[in-house]
């Protein structure tokens, strides 16, 4: 997947708003990562983008009669339960399923299963990955992190995997046992500068040209699904549910 480099939706929107780059008030970038947070769970859950969807094999238990399944750990939102793998074949049929959280706190899904009508294993879970949130602040050696907080470092969001005591602990993509790197598809890029934009506009007031700025966000989004639809032909099939 391509991914953007948040540095990039924050000079788009300085230069839409006429400051200096380099010399950006020292709450802009929290204004626009937290305006982009929002604007990017918009855009996440548009449309069937490929980038974001995955397609799991995960077995099937039957406990006094309720078969299951596990929920995905990186999984946002499940979309389809399948018979056989779509990836193989497109004989195949969508399975009935009901979603259970008994864990709603759990970052990792733990608490959350999937109750199919059908005792077949393994099932084809087809969902989402589940959106990340941008809220790290810009990295300072001074402070401390814990395990999922986040920094933003050299124009990216590194979420900390591990305890990092105070010192100079600066995200490296090469250490995957300390960091992970948040990321956000470029496919999003436009929107997010337009969209955040128009919402920085609405924030000072300007609500009439923050309307304009809206509908040009819309059309930049409308843009990347012509692309994915009409232009590479991704238009997802009906599939008949079965019990």
């Amino acid at each position: 997947m391509q991914t953007l480099k948040f540095s990039s939706v924050v000079y788009g929107v300085s230069q839409l708003a006429g400051l200096d780059r380099d010399n950006l008030p020292g709450h802009f970038f929290k204004q626009v990562r937290d305006l982009a947070s929002h604007r990017l769970g918009i855009a996440w859950e548009t449309e069937y983008w490929p980038q974001l969807i995955k397609i799991d094999s995960t077995a099937v238990t039957t406990t006094d009669g309720v078969s299951s399944m596990a929920y995905p750990a990186t999984a946002g939102e499940i979309l389809t339960v399948y018979d056989k793998d779509p990836a193989k074949t497109t004989a195949l049929s969508s399975v009935s399923y009901i979603l259970r959280d008994d864990n709603s706190d759990s970052s990792n899904n733990s608490g959350r299963t999937i109750n199919v009508f059908s005792t077949t294993s393994p099932l084809f879970v087809e969902y989402r990955i589940a959106r990340p949130e941008l809220k790290g602040d810009v990295v300072d050696a001074e402070v401390g992190l814990a395990v999922g907080d986040q920094v933003y470092y050299e124009g990216h969001f590194w979420k900390a995997k591990t305890i990092r005591p105070a010192g100079n602990h600066q995200p490296d993509s090469t250490d995957t046992t300390n960091w992970e790197k948040v990321l956000v598809p470029k496919i999003f890029e436009n929107y997010l500068v337009r969209g955040v934009y128009a919402d920085y506009l609405r924030s000072n007031g300007q609500t009439d040209i923050a309307l304009g700025e809206d509908q040009n966000a819309e059309s930049l989004l409308i843009l990347e699904s012509d692309k994915l639809y009409r232009q590479q032909g991704q238009v997802r099939t009906a599939n008949v549910v079965t019990y």
